[in-house]
């Protein structure tokens, strides 16, 4: 069974593989998330109608303490979806409301439950990592064979295997690259970094490899989000591995260090400044995508969250274009430039505000807080890993929307699975 949820992990992208069962439009990541709850359902049933069975009468007590151990997250898990059906109702569309419900919020929280009944050992967890990271790398090696066969969009920019937007490439590879360039540290651990050792290295040689092939991927996406988050998430990743090097010497050190940041900070203004003397068509890229956003944000906070109860209950789960599209149809550049683009808020936040009302968004930053406050593992390297994956998501979200896809869903509620995980150095969950 976990060999068959890893198998999942690895063809996370395979929601493109599109079809109807019964007229039902579906997706095979879909039809692999129901197969994989079922037959946990049907294993955990299973045991309970033997508990006269030593085995049995260990994995009902163990599948039990499981699902209760999950209480901090159950409440705002039931609130997400609650406002999820609350906005099918309130969407003109509800075939559609209903299928974004479905994927985005349904099909991720059955497959956190998998995860959390069938992932026990340290050994499942490590499966699931290295068959995401193998995803990641397989999706990347396609992407750069698509730069250097030519197959790229009208500004230079690769898509890989998602046909569309770049940035989905980006969304996607992000947190798995950070994922591999933390992980190594699971690998050998804190205190090894500080001298060079072959055998050692040996061991981290096909992560570093990994790494290298998903920065490119991502480099060539042209996301400059991404690009930004990778580069930083891997200063802190340096930082951390030599933390103890650095806080010994004087403060010119330290000094060095927060003036890093404060310029980070400033490149990132830069980044996403908008400069309005330029109009969309007479910018540059750079320039028309910031300008694009800030309208879009500016629209969103101003015209769309303050009007109708917005603010409450949302405009209905897959309505937003459509709303903004009807809202700003007069007005100069928007039908032509910025209502095409305006999928959605692209800031996370923001797109669970519009599409779940007030209460999809307590529920997901609630669900946040829970997972920031309460990863289980003892492996400091390990939860350094899920911490910084998180991290990255929630950094693109100030300028995308990295949870509003069917892979990038399942992917952020395999990282809440994976931090509910206790175990300790051996091979058994706590």
């Amino acid at each position: 069974m976990n060999y068959f949820v890893g198998l999942i992990v690895l063809l996370l992208p395979s929601y493109l593989i599109r079809f109807e069962v019964l007229g039902i439009p579906t997706t095979l990541l879909e039809i692999l998330i129901y197969v994989a709850a079922i037959i946990t359902l049907v294993k955990f049933l299973i045991f309970n109608f033997k508990p006269c069975l030593p085995a049995g009468r260990f994995l009902i007590s163990r599948s039990k303490f499981l699902i209760l151990k999950q209480n901090k997250i159950l409440i705002p898990m039931i609130l997400f979806i609650m406002a999820g059906v609350i906005s099918i109702f309130i969407a003109p569309d509800k075939r559609e409301a209903l299928g974004l419900f479905k994927a985005y919020i349904l099909d991720p929280i059955l497959f956190y439950f998998v995860l959390i009944m069938n992932i026990k050992t340290r050994k499942d967890v490590e499966l699931i990592i290295k068959l995401l990271i193998i995803s990641g790398f397989i999706i990347s090696l396609h992407a750069i064979w698509q730069k250097f066969v030519g197959q790229v969009t009208s500004d230079n920019r690769v898509v890989g295997i998602f046909g569309y937007s770049p940035n989905y490439l980006a969304l996607y590879l992000t947190p798995i690259a950070i994922l591999v360039n933390t992980y190594e540290l699971n690998i050998i651990g804190f205190a090894n970094w500080r001298v060079f050792n072959w055998k050692l290295y040996a061991k981290i040689f096909p992560y570093e490899i990994s790494f290298y092939i998903m920065f490119i991927a991502i480099w060539f996406s042209g996301s400059r989000a991404a690009i930004a988050v990778l580069i930083l998430m891997v200063l802190v990743s340096f930082l951390v591995k030599y933390w103890e090097k650095i806080i010994k010497p004087s403060k010119i050190y330290k000094l060095s260090i927060y003036f890093s940041i404060v310029l980070l900070m400033l490149v990132a203004w830069m980044f996403v400044k908008p400069n309005w003397q330029l109009s969309s068509s007479e910018g540059s890229r750079i320039t028309s995508s910031n300008n694009i956003r800030w309208e879009i944000w500016r629209t969103t906070v101003r015209d769309i969250i303050p009007i109708d109860n917005h603010w409450l209950i949302g405009v209905g789960l897959g309505n937003y274009q459509n709303y903004f599209t009807e809202l700003t149809k007069d007005r100069i550049n928007f039908p032509e430039w910025i209502s095409p683009n305006a999928l959605t808020p692209h800031n996370v936040f923001l797109n669970i505000w519009v599409n779940l009302g007030l209460l999809g968004l307590i529920a997901f930053v609630w669900i946040l807080i829970i997972f920031f406050r309460s990863i289980s593992s003892k492996n400091m390297a390990y939860r350094l890993s899920l911490i910084a994956m998180m991290i990255a998501i929630i950094a693109q979200g100030m300028v995308d929307s990295p949870y509003w896809k069917n892979d990038l869903a399942v992917l952020f509620w395999i990282i809440l699975a994976l931090s509910q995980i206790k175990f300790n150095q051996g091979d058994e969950v706590e």
